[in-house]
């Protein structure tokens, strides 16, 4: 099974502020391919500013499936199976500020009303997490996985992932 060559929405920014309420949306499409080919990805080149975010009108990521499966004539992210384990980059930074010391599921709420697997089937919020992947300096990423690999990475390598 393999999808269309098109590719997902790659938006650029230089800084982004989000408050309180906010949202954005993301097109899940191939679960195997890269950022921006199988998926939707935003690029923050300096600052992802996430200060002004309070736990109570958290930020909505919504995840929508974006592959139509036509032997099942059903909307699914091709190649999302149950049990394996997946990784999407949602947001790069080049900076990220936050008010204090919050976890990102604090700050984040998944919206998987319009997710589904290769199968058609709707993937649970509570299968996937969200982690804060530190990178050079200040960078770093936002990544969606399947919550399996997340815990095991956030074992491996806590210096580096964070939730």
């Amino acid at each position: 099974m393999s999808v269309s060559p098109e590719l997902r929405r790659y938006q650029s920014y230089l800084a982004c502020v989000l408050g309180n309420g906010s949202a954005w949306s993301f097109e899940l499409a191939d679960a195997e391919a890269p950022a921006g080919v199988g998926y939707d990805v935003i690029e923050v080149r300096q600052c992802l500013d996430l200060s002004v975010v309070e736990e109570s009108t958290r930020v909505r990521l919504c995840l929508w499936s974006g592959h139509v499966i036509e032997a099942l004539g059903v909307t699914g992210v091709a190649g999302f199976f149950p049990f394996n384990e997946y990784r999407f980059t949602l947001i790069r930074y080049g900076a990220l500020r936050l008010r204090g010391q919050p976890r990102l599921a604090s700050l984040f709420d998944l919206d998987c009303t319009q997710l589904f697997d290769a199968r058609g089937v709707a993937i649970a919020p509570e299968s996937l997490l969200l982690l804060n992947v530190r990178g050079h300096g200040t960078s770093g990423s936002i990544q969606l996985v399947s919550r399996s690999l997340g815990e095991r990475l956030l074992r491996s390598y806590p210096l580096i992932y964070s939730l």
